[in-house]
């Protein structure tokens, strides 16, 4: 008789889902079904992606690559969140990272398809998962790290109450 291993643990848990406070965006954790959408977003928005050095658009090449990273995650312990607008359309990806060094403390990272800015969505799903992170994760300072550039991405962490740190 031929055993086979089933699907890691974490996947036969059901995804964290957290909504903003005012409902116009749901985060939901990654699943494998969601590969399909993931890889469109990814692939309609290459250039976008990749316009201040964001290394999103080249890790994912395929769709299995996708598939790949979430049944496989390279960091288990990152949180990977889509984001859906009220229609369910999926419009982004955040994700929460604690730090190696200290459990209390984490990174958020996030990108959005070009066709939906300007709504909003990041904002208050900056907001929705760092609320998440301090209020059910324990978590004491979560940080963004953004290129100087990248003025919206920078306006989103601001909007969503965090303060830029002084450069060492």
């Amino acid at each position: 008789m031929d055993i086979e291993p089933g699907p890691p643990k974490d996947l036969l848990k059901p995804p964290i889902e957290i909504t903003s406070s005012d409902g116009v965006v749901f985060l939901r954790q990654f699943t494998p079904q969601d590969s399909e959408e993931i890889f469109g977003l990814i692939d309609n928005n290459r250039d976008h992606l990749s316009q201040f050095g964001d290394d999103t658009a080249d890790k994912y090449p395929t769709l299995e690559s996708v598939r790949e990273s979430i049944e496989h995650p390279k960091n288990p312990r990152r949180l990977r969140f889509g984001i859906r607008n009220k229609e369910g359309q999926l419009v982004g990806s955040i994700n929460l990272t604690p730090d190696d060094d200290d459990p209390k403390r984490g990174e958020i990272g996030y990108y959005l398809g070009a066709e939906f800015q300007g709504e909003g969505y990041m904002s208050r799903a900056v907001q929705a998962l760092t609320d998440y992170g301090f209020n059910h994760l324990s978590y004491k300072t979560i940080y963004g790290e953004v290129n100087e550039r990248n003025m919206a991405s920078t306006s989103v962490l601001i909007r969503a109450g965090y303060r830029p740190s002084n450069p060492s």
